[in-house]
C-alpha cells in the first residue's frame, strides 16, 4: 500500500540516511549521529524563537552535524562530509515535498509545488520574487535567504551553500530530460555575496516546439 498521497507527502527517515553515509566516512557513526543529536539541543537555544520549528530543527541539525565532525577531522573534510550527508538526506525530504512519488511530474507542478513548498517549508521565512511563470520559463529570486542569516549568525556561513545544494538536487532531479535548472552562472547566490539567489527553470520541450515552428 502507497502511504502518501498528495496532501500528505512521504516523510523519508532523515537519521536513518545520515547514518547510512556517515558509515562510509567516521568509524563510529552511530556515536557521531547520538552526539549531534544531543548537541542540536545547545544549537536550537541560540536561535531566536519566534523560528518555525522545521527550520530551526533543520539549521541546528546542519550546524550541530558540522561541529561535532570538526572534533574529528580538519574544517574542510568536515564541510565535504556534511554536505555529503545532508544532501541525500535533504533531497529526500524535497521529493516528498514536491510530490515526486505521488503526482505526474510536469512543469506546471514543479512551479506549483515550488511555490507551495515556499510557503509552507523552512523556506517560508526568505523573501522570494517571481520574475517570470510561464509554459516555457520559471524564473524567481531570492533576495533574503534566512539560512545564510542565520549560519552567519553561528559563526558558520560556510554551511549554507549546503541547503543551496540541496536546491540544485531538487530542481536538477525532478524532471532532468525536459527541465532545464541554472543560476545564470557562477557568484549568483547570496552564499557567493550576491545581493540575490538567482533561479532558472527552462522547459525544453516547449522551447524545441517553439523553434520547431
Amino acid at each position: 500500500m502507497i502511504e502518501s498521497i498528495p496532501f500528505h507527502p512521504a516523510r523519508p527517515a532523515v537519521p536513518l540516511i545520515l547514518l547510512g553515509v556517515l558509515k562510509g566516512y567516521v568509524k563510529n557513526p552511530l556515536s557521531v549521529l547520538a552526539s549531534t543529536f544531543f548537541n542540536m539541543r545547545r544549537i536550537k537555544k541560540r536561535l531566536p524563537g519566534e523560528f518555525p520549528a522545521d527550520f530551526t530543527a533543520l539549521t541546528a541539525l546542519v550546524a550541530s552535524l558540522y561541529e561535532v565532525l570538526k572534533m574529528q577531522m580538519d574544517k574542510e573534510r568536515a564541510l565535504a562530509v556534511v554536505t555529503a550527508s545532508i544532501l541525500p538526506a535533504g533531497l529526500a525530504t524535497q521529493l516528498g515535498n514536491f510530490r515526486f512519488v505521488e503526482e505526474t511530474r510536469s512543469f506546471a507542478n514543479l512551479i506549483a509545488n515550488q511555490q507551495r513548498t515556499n510557503r509552507e517549508g523552512p523556506t517560508r521565512l526568505n523573501t522570494m520574487e517571481i520574475m517570470q511563470a510561464d509554459e516555457s520559463n520559471y524564473e524567481f529570486r531570492v533576495h533574503r535567504c534566512m539560512f545564510m542569516e542565520v549560519f552567519s549568525g553561528l559563526g558558520v556561513p560556510e554551511l549554507t551553500r549546503v541547503i543551496c545544494a540541496i536546491d540544485n538536487a531538487i530542481f536538477n532531479t525532478y524532471l532532468p530530460e525536459e527541465i532545464l535548472f541554472h543560476r545564470n552562472g557562477i557568484g549568483h547566490r547570496i552564499a557567493d555575496h550576491a545581493p540575490f539567489c538567482e533561479f532558472h527553470c527552462t522547459h525544453r520541450v516547449s522551447e524545441s516546439v517553439i523553434v520547431g515552428g
